[in-house]
């Protein structure tokens, strides 16, 4: 009983972060769009129109999918791959030495660089925790 605890109060943090950064993004697309377009990787930069609107709504979709059990596994999965490629960005955005505004949104944005790593950090270890606590509450349950 305990570990279906912890798997809904990280799902739980995880839906409120998601609605909240994807729900920024999609009122401020046109400054998250502009920021995109700045990036010091040319990819992005090139892809921003496509990426400021798939981002946010690829998390909205996945708070979505927190709230749905069947999903939840998808959802923590997906969710631990995109705070990876946050971490792999940062790296590039810090490694540029250009100083550039975070493209996160609201109260995040205000965060140091190096809170955003720890920050993103602590996310994608929260993915990974849901992914073995769901993989091992599931497994157990699924047996007896």
């Amino acid at each position: 009983m305990k570990k279906k605890l912890l798997i809904e109060i990280i799902a739980s943090l995880l839906v409120i972060l998601f609605l909240y950064t994807g729900l920024n993004k999609l009122f401020e697309h046109t400054t998250f769009r502009y920021q995109l377009s700045i990036s010091p990787w040319p990819l992005l930069a090139s892809l921003s129109g496509i990426v400021s609107w798939a981002l946010p709504i690829g998390e909205v979709l996945l708070a979505a999918m927190f709230l749905i059990t069947a999903f939840r596994m998808t959802a923590f999965i997906a969710s631990a791959i995109l705070f990876a490629t946050f971490l792999a960005y940062l790296g590039i955005l810090l490694s540029s030495g250009t100083n550039l505004p975070c493209t996160c949104g609201g109260i995040i944005s205000s965060m140091s660089w190096n809170a955003h790593v720890w920050f993103n950090t602590a996310c994608l270890s929260l993915c990974i925790a849901g992914i073995f606590l769901v993989r091992n509450t599931y497994r157990i349950l699924n047996q007896h």
